[in-house]
């Protein structure tokens, strides 16, 4: 799984200033260690990795064990689709796609792998995970909750008085 920073997780207003972060991004993790999808950042921002494992760090702790946390996907000039693998079942997300990656995704049959997203949109990750479900052919998760051995789901013990 493939995601965009800028417009996809981060959305703007009119005159692009950052004005939240999209809805639906920890349930998006979730939803990618439950069918152990591996996500990767695909973005402008792989130039400063500093930045995205500080992002990582903001939007989780590291030790959380529910969630996938995404790497980084670093590209060259060839564009953001030379980092894409395009042997796997990928998805990607992408509120502004060049014309060369368009083509080199319609060259290799993967066009409808591809989801734009309107970056105003602050519910656009939420669309999104349903588009992998049905893309990947995901079933439909029943259970969000952490897994048992997990530091969410143990007890949290009152400290005696």
């Amino acid at each position: 799984m493939y995601l965009d920073v800028d417009g996809v997780l981060v959305v703007w207003d009119r005159r692009h200033n950052c004005i939240e972060l999209s809805r639906g991004f920890g349930r998006l993790m979730r939803f990618c260690k439950i069918h152990n999808i591996q996500p990767y950042w695909l973005t402008t921002w792989h130039k400063k990795p500093t930045t995205l494992e500080g992002l990582n760090c903001l939007l989780w702790p590291i030790t959380s064990q529910t969630m996938a946390v995404p790497q980084i996907a670093a590209y060259g000039e060839k564009g953001k689709t030379s980092a894409i693998d395009f042997e796997s079942d990928f998805v990607w997300i992408e509120d502004g796609i060049s014309p060369e990656d368009m083509q080199v995704l319609q060259e290799r049959g993967a066009a409808d792998r591809f989801y734009w997203t309107e970056g105003l949109d602050p519910h656009c990750l939420t669309k999104f995970m349903e588009f992998a479900r049905k893309k990947m052919r995901l079933p439909k998760v029943k259970d969000w909750g952490p897994k048992w051995d997990s530091y969410f789901s143990r007890p949290r013990k009152r400290p005696r008085k």
